[in-house]
């Protein structure tokens, strides 16, 4: 899931105007920035399947970054930054709150759409409701379009600023899309790491800037 998940970061946005969409962005993202981090350094792994021409999902061991209490304690972690960073008393009492749901957000949708990978805790029983495609692509599409909404419908960036948002979010649609149909199998994981962080960097870097008037 990537577009879904910039989704949660729009909606967070609207929740918490005043908060930065760079940060909540990566927040959004955390669990993945983490996943690609800890297989550049071989503490996780991602294989691809034999049925990943149907799929379009590859086959994670993610113990420290994806299960349930790992994903409870990153989302704690981010709070904790956020509002020792100086961010609580600068904005607003509930922000922590907004940042840890965010973080946690991320859990939740790659529930919805993995296989059952998903571990509550690390060496513990995985789970995932395994949603097949083109349902899943549908979800995550209808996702981002209701946060875009809402980021639109709650804030005040200058029509230059939204449209750059609104970019933004197509950009990163038609990747989803394209990663979710194309036949082509991922070559080496230790380059599809260092891509999906340059992606994600680039993701939040856009969010950052085109949010940097408020």
């Amino acid at each position: 899931m990537l577009v879904g998940h910039l989704g949660a970061g729009l909606a967070a946005k609207a929740v918490a105007p005043r908060a930065g969409l760079g940060t909540l962005v990566a927040v959004a993202f955390l669990l993945d920035i983490l996943l690609w981090l800890f297989v550049t350094l071989h503490l996780e792994g991602a294989s691809v399947p034999g049925d990943f021409a149907e799929r379009h999902q590859l086959a994670f061991s993610f113990p420290w970054s994806h299960s349930l209490v790992a994903a409870l304690l990153w989302s704690a972690v981010a709070a904790f930054l956020w509002s020792w960073s100086g961010g609580e008393g600068k904005y607003f009492a509930f922000a922590p709150a907004v940042i840890a749901a965010t973080a946690f957000s991320h859990w939740i949708l790659d529930f919805i759409t993995h296989d059952a990978d998903l571990p509550l805790w690390p060496g513990g029983p995985a789970y995932g409701l395994g949603l097949q495609p083109p349902a899943a692509l549908v979800v995550e599409l209808v996702l981002a379009a209701l946060g875009f909404g809402l980021f639109l419908s709650r804030t005040r960036l200058s029509t230059p600023r939204r449209i750059a948002i609104g970019g933004l979010t197509l950009a990163v649609a038609a990747l989803t899309i394209y990663g979710d149909t194309t036949d082509t199998t991922p070559g080496d994981i230790l380059n599809l790491a260092g891509i999906s962080l340059l992606t994600i960097f680039v993701i939040v870097t856009i969010a950052a800037v085109a949010d940097r008037e408020t």
